[in-house]
């Protein structure tokens, strides 16, 4: 189980990674968020940090291997991506919604509908890819 589960994390954060920086950083972010928020001098790094940047993308992947391996038994890219997509997606609503309701950050619903639409598409992806992974090494365990 173990091995699954450091398996499944890394191919996931790994596909978290790119596919954030590809959403949010090159799509989203400056097109749709960044130009609908407050600004505030000394809020943003101009570049972030490395270190917690790698450390959060294996967080939701880690949180979808430890869920899909021990409670839903979950094999399949498609069921993978689906609950991936239901679950990033209820998090950001949480997360999106409270920045709402105690800072004063957005200018409108723009950048929290933005970043909905985005970790749609990521909890679909890395999902996908740790429910795909999580289903060949449970064949090569068996076979």
């Amino acid at each position: 189980m173990v091995v699954r589960l450091i398996a499944a994390t890394i191919a996931g954060g790994v596909v978290y990674f790119f596919g954030g920086f590809l959403l949010f950083g090159l799509l989203l972010g400056p097109n749709l968020m960044q130009p609908n928020m407050i600004e505030y001098a000394g809020l943003m790094k101009t570049e972030p940090s490395l270190v917690p940047l790698i450390l959060m993308s294996l967080t939701f992947p880690f949180m979808l291997t430890f869920i899909f391996e021990r409670w839903a038994s979950i094999k399949t890219f498609a069921t993978g991506a689906m609950a991936g997509a239901i679950i990033l997606f209820l998090t950001t609503l949480f997360f999106g919604f409270s920045m709402y309701a105690f800072f004063n950050l957005y200018k409108n619903f723009t950048p929290m509908l933005a970043d909905l639409g985005g970790s749609i598409i990521l909890g679909l992806v890395v999902g996908g890819v740790v429910g795909m992974v999580l289903g060949m090494m449970n064949k090569e365990a068996a076979g």
